[in-house]
């Protein structure tokens, strides 16, 4: 699934792989975020983290600026040009999950949606 979603946003010319994009869209939501919140809420390692938004900043996609009058507290917030391949990807995030979900009948989908959450609960509590 991973793949076909990869390959969908190479099609589109999309600068992003798919491993980026959980991160360029938790900053979205939140609008802006400290470091190690994103950490927490994508259950992923600091290292992996600041290297993704290393690479977001370079590319001008993400901008780290100080929070408030704190001089050690930073936040990551998107760029105009983030916000825009932010909005872009959730339009292609979507797309692609009413495609595969188009054959599914209601039913279906409910009880994909309650496996999905026993799933996500269960990853949780380990």
């Amino acid at each position: 699934m991973l793949r076909e979603c990869d390959k969908i946003f190479r099609n589109l010319g999309f600068p992003l792989e798919m491993d980026q994009l959980p991160v360029l869209m938790i900053i979205h939501y939140d609008n802006g975020i400290a470091q190690q919140e994103i950490c927490a809420k994508l259950q992923r390692d600091k290292a992996s983290v600041n290297r993704t938004i290393a690479f977001l900043t370079k590319a001008g996609i993400t901008e780290v600026v100080p929070y408030g009058d704190s001089k050690r507290k930073t936040i990551v917030q998107l760029t105009e040009t983030g916000k825009k391949l932010a909005v872009q990807a959730d339009d292609i995030l979507d797309k692609f999950g009413n495609d595969i979900s188009a054959s599914l009948t209601t039913e279906e989908k409910e009880q994909f949606n309650v496996i999905m959450q026993k799933l996500i609960d269960q990853a949780a509590s380990i």
